[in-house]
C-alpha cells in the first residue's frame, strides 16, 4: 500500500464580511482537531493555499499549529505563484524547511478577480530558480497537472523543469491516471493522484471544476485503492464533507 494523504483547507481570514480574531481562532481549533482525527488513517496531510483566490490562513501558520498540537503526520503544502514574487517565495520555502515540511506544491492558482494585480511568475520558472539555489536538497517540490494528458507538450515542459512529483487535478478515470503516470515514470518523476470524495455536500465543488465522478461514486474505496496501485501516492480531498472522508478512510484501513 502506497501513501495516502488528506487535504485540509485553512480557514478564510475574513469569514463574515469583517475580520474577527475570535472566529478565526475557533475555526483553526476545529481544523486542528480534524487533523488529529486523521492520525492512524493517512500517511500525511496536505494544506492548500487560498483556494479559488480567497485569502486564507497560510499553510505555514496552520502547519505550525498542527505541529504544536503534537500531531507528527508528515505535512506538505501548496503555494500559489499568482500571489507572490521571488522574495516571498524564498521566504515561504525557507520557513517550510525550518518547520520540517515534506514537500511544496507550486501552482499558478485561481484568479482573484478582474481588478486584482497578480504575479506573472510561472511555477516552472520558480522551480528552476529554487533548484538552482539548491533548496531541493532539503524539501521536495511538486507541480500541478490536469487530470487528463490531453496536452502532452505542456506536461513534458513541467517534467523538464525537474519536479519531484506531478500532482493531478481531481481525477475521474483510472485510464487517464495511467496515461499520466506512464508519462511521468519515463522521466523518473513520481505521480500523485488527487481524488475527491463523492458526496452530496461535495457536489458543488465537483461541478465547479467540471469533475464527473460517475466512474467511482458507487465504490470510491475500490477506485482509490486502484489509483493507489497506479500512482505513487493518492491525495484525497473532501472540501465540504469531512465525515464522509473519515468513513472512506476507515474502510480503506479495514481492507489493507
Amino acid at each position: 500500500m502506497k501513501k495516502i494523504r488528506f487535504e485540509l483547507n485553512p480557514p478564510k481570514t475574513v469569514q463574515n464580511r469583517y475580520f474577527d480574531e475570535h472566529e478565526l481562532r475557533r475555526s483553526l481549533s476545529s481544523l486542528i482537531k480534524r487533523a488529529s482525527q486523521l492520525v492512524g488513517l493517512v500517511d500525511g496531510i496536505h494544506i492548500t493555499d487560498s483556494v479559488l483566490g480567497v485569502p486564507r490562513v497560510s499553510g505555514i501558520s496552520l502547519a505550525h499549529l498542527i505541529r504544536r498540537d503534537g500531531n507528527r503526520l508528515p505535512i506538505s503544502c501548496s503555494v500559489r505563484a499568482r500571489d507572490r514574487n521571488y522574495t516571498s517565495f524564498m521566504q515561504f520555502v525557507g520557513d517550510a524547511i525550518l518547520l520540517g515540511l515534506e514537500s511544496i506544491l507550486i501552482l499558478k492558482g485561481d484568479e482573484l478577480g478582474p481588478d486584482s494585480s497578480t504575479s506573472n511568475l510561472k511555477p516552472t520558472e520558480i522551480l528552476r530558480v529554487l533548484r538552482s539555489e539548491k533548496y531541493d536538497r532539503y524539501i521536495h517540490f511538486s507541480l500541478a497537472v490536469p487530470s487528463k494528458a490531453n496536452d502532452k507538450f505542456q506536461i513534458e515542459k513541467k517534467i523538464l523543469s525537474g519536479p519531484h512529483s506531478l500532482v493531478t487535478q481531481s481525477i475521474e478515470s483510472l485510464a487517464d491516471l495511467r496515461e499520466l503516470a506512464d508519462l511521468a515514470t519515463k522521466h523518473g518523476i513520481k505521480t500523485v493522484a488527487c481524488i475527491m470524495i463523492p458526496s452530496e455536500k461535495n457536489l458543488k465543488s465537483a461541478q465547479m471544476i467540471g469533475l464527473d465522478w460517475h466512474e467511482y461514486s458507487n465504490d470510491p474505496v475500490s477506485f482509490i485503492l486502484e489509483a493507489n496501485k497506479i500512482a505513487d501516492e493518492v491525495l484525497l480531498t473532501s472540501p465540504n464533507h469531512f465525515a464522509a472522508a473519515i468513513e472512506v478512510l476507515k474502510e480503506i484501513s479495514n481492507q489493507t
